[in-house]
């Protein structure tokens, strides 16, 4: 088959979890074309660079620097979002009049979407974990699930990594959503933890910038062997031996099972990884972000892992702060997760 496959660009998350989907479906023999846009794209051109890729912008906005200010930001630019959707969509129907796609599959974009074809969204957000406005997305969702095949769910069904936001969903048609258990590039690996802390800086601009200036900032306050990695796909020098640019997945799986402490955004494709990897977490969400909000805390009050917010910053305190949490077991292996995506989608192919 040839598959149309859309990765949402905010933030690299969605790029890195469909990465293991992409080369299970590659290794089936199934042709893919990448749809995506920004540092998700970069991303995915250094993983996969022979495969034929299409630039197509998604959402062209920036979060809020406040939690408080998401829901007047979000209605001051629905408009907006609401118009690049439509255009976007319209320009994917003209690349599927170009490549004539089997099937369609879209981690969180919305503009991917065929009414003639299998189409499946990918998702772990079917509710904004934010008063009054996390019902209005779920019934956008709820909207949605018409132009859909499946709703697929990197999560467990019971015991969940990503609390409300994908389950409790009132008047939801239950049958349109498939939980396929945490998806992640990464495996567990029996390594020695020389690395004493790994800060992965990540996320939508400007946010990930004002992350990495206070880090390096601070830098100098932590002993013992301590990297950081700056999220930056199109750059891999940054002048310092221990501060790298980007990490290729491999060497990126390598320093996470080596690191006694990994800092990082509370992102949910982030939580995936060191569900698989396992070890110690804390976490910095980013600012006007209210699902890594909701995520650090969810995961704090489950006692994994502990949080801190940007503009409280204290490098020093959050590693002395990660001993009263127990961590991610990292007993799970993820290509199961794949296998039963796998599954899922094979009804229709």
């Amino acid at each position: 088959m040839k598959i149309g496959f859309g990765v949402c660009s905010l933030g690299i998350g969605h790029a890195t979890r469909s990465i293991p989907l992409i080369k299970k479906l590659m290794d089936e023999g199934h042709e893919v074309i990448i749809i995506s846009h920004g540092r998700a794209l970069t991303l995915l051109k250094k993983e996969f660079p022979d495969i034929k890729i299409y630039e197509l912008e998604d959402f062209p906005i920036k979060y809020p620097e406040k939690a408080h200010q998401f829901i007047p930001y979000f209605f001051a630019q629905s408009n907006k979002i609401l118009k690049n959707l439509i255009s976007s969509h319209q320009t994917f129907l003209k690349i599927h009049e170009r490549e004539n796609f089997d099937m369609i599959i879209s981690d969180s974009r919305f503009d991917i979407f065929h009414r003639s074809l299998p189409s499946f969204l990918i998702i772990h957000q079917l509710r904004v974990m934010v008063p009054f406005l996390g019902d209005l997305v779920l019934l956008y969702n709820l909207y949605m699930s018409k132009y859909f095949t499946k709703f697929i769910v990197p999560d467990f069904e019971k015991d969940s990594l990503s609390g409300e936001m994908s389950h409790e969903l009132r008047l939801f048609p239950m049958e349109k959503i498939n939980y396929i258990g945490p998806l992640s590039s990464f495996r567990r690996r029996e390594l020695k933890r020389d690395i004493d802390v790994m800060i992965s800086i990540s996320g939508p601009e400007p946010q990930r910038t004002l992350l990495e200036k206070s880090v390096l900032a601070q830098l100098d306050s932590l002993t013992g062997n301590v990297i950081v990695t700056l999220g930056k796909p199109e750059s891999h020098i940054t002048g310092k031996s221990n501060v790298y640019g980007y990490l290729p997945i491999e060497k990126r799986e390598e320093f996470m099972n080596r690191s006694k402490l990994i800092i990082s955004r509370s992102g949910y494709s982030t939580i995936m990884d060191l569900y698989v990897i396992g070890g110690k977490a804390m976490f910095i969400p980013t600012p006007g972000q209210p699902e890594q909000e909701y995520l650090a805390r969810y995961l704090e009050k489950k006692g994994m892992a502990g949080y801190t917010h940007q503009d409280n910053l204290d490098l020093k305190n959050l590693v002395e702060r990660a001993k009263y949490y127990e961590g991610f077991k990292g007993d799970y292996d993820a290509s199961k997760s794949v296998e039963n995506f796998l599954r899922v989608i094979s009804e229709w192919s």
